[in-house]
């Protein structure tokens, strides 16, 4: 074999061994994320303002609906601290009560803007002979599928059961925008998602709260409020900068390269929630409108 053969097979090899190198390369490198999971990353930020452990030994604690919503609106208690409408303050959320016998719920509302409605979460209760089981599920839009809370308890453990099943009128918030509390007045200042975190951990710590993906309660009273979902994860046809940067420090690269090619006109919407960039807030995102 003379030397240019050797040559070219020698540059053949090379070219195939960088051919298969690169490929490899190609392989390794996730896809950039799709608007709809950059959209879907976007909205469960929001649920960083509701700690469902939270929330579950709340109701516990509790010795009818409407004190419940007095505590879960409590700047004192802290453990609401969702804004969903981006205005820096925390949201009202109203509770409704549905069911009936051994099956009785609440669902968690807020009010986003006028005509908006966006159920936050619901909490179950099954009553079991002298036992009970509670069940906050988180509303999927918000928490994603899957997010259940649970914990047991004995009826005469909890103020609460002997309320709930007693035989009166369900309870319905009577507050709504313009009509709040004074205790609530127009809301407060949300924490910060870390500090707010923080916090939660060290109120749940002792809490006898578990969590799953699947429900302890598997066919529970249907809430009235179960269709009013103000924020649906639509296609983002032009995602800002700050929507980009939910979807993960692995697309960091491909958001840079895409960045100078975003329209300059106003954010795109997905169906009722958006951080603005006046807000202040590290969530920000597209621009919804709404109010207290």
């Amino acid at each position: 074999m003379n030397t240019l053969t050797k040559l070219g097979l020698g540059m053949f090899a090379l070219f195939v061994a960088f051919a298969m190198i690169s490929q490899c390369g190609r392989k390794s490198t996730p896809p950039p994320p799709t608007a709809e999971k950059q959209a879907e990353v976007i909205l469960k930020e929001y649920s960083k303002g509701l700690d469902l452990d939270a929330v579950t030994a709340l109701a516990k604690k509790a010795k009818d609906a409407a004190d419940f919503e007095g505590l879960l609106n409590s700047q004192a208690e802290a453990v609401n601290n969702i804004d969903l409408n981006d205005d820096g303050k925390v949201d009202y959320i109203n509770v409704t009560e549905y069911g009936s016998g051994d099956r009785r719920g609440f669902s968690l509302t807020t009010e986003i803007s006028p005509g908006k409605t966006q159920e936050i979460a619901t909490i179950d209760f099954q009553k079991e002979g002298e036992k009970g089981v509670i069940q906050t599920t988180g509303n999927p839009s918000l928490y994603g599928p899957g997010s259940y809370h649970n914990s047991g308890f004995g009826l005469t453990d909890v103020l609460l059961m002997s309320w709930l099943f007693s035989n009166r009128p369900s309870y319905t918030s009577p507050y709504s925008p313009g009509n709040y509390p004074p205790s609530y007045g127009g809301g407060w200042n949300r924490q910060s998602d870390g500090s707010y975190a923080g916090n939660m951990t060290s109120r749940t710590a002792g809490a006898s709260v578990n969590k799953s993906s699947s429900p302890v309660i598997s066919q529970p009273a249907l809430s009235p409020n179960a269709q009013k979902t103000a924020a649906k994860a639509k296609v983002l046809s032009s995602p800002t900068v700050s929507q980009r940067s939910f979807s993960g420090s692995s697309s960091s690269a491909s958001s840079k390269s895409s960045t100078s090619a975003a329209p300059k006109s106003k954010p795109s919407s997905f169906g009722g929630f958006g951080r603005s960039s006046s807000s202040g807030s590290s969530r920000s995102g597209g621009s919804f409108g709404g109010g207290k």
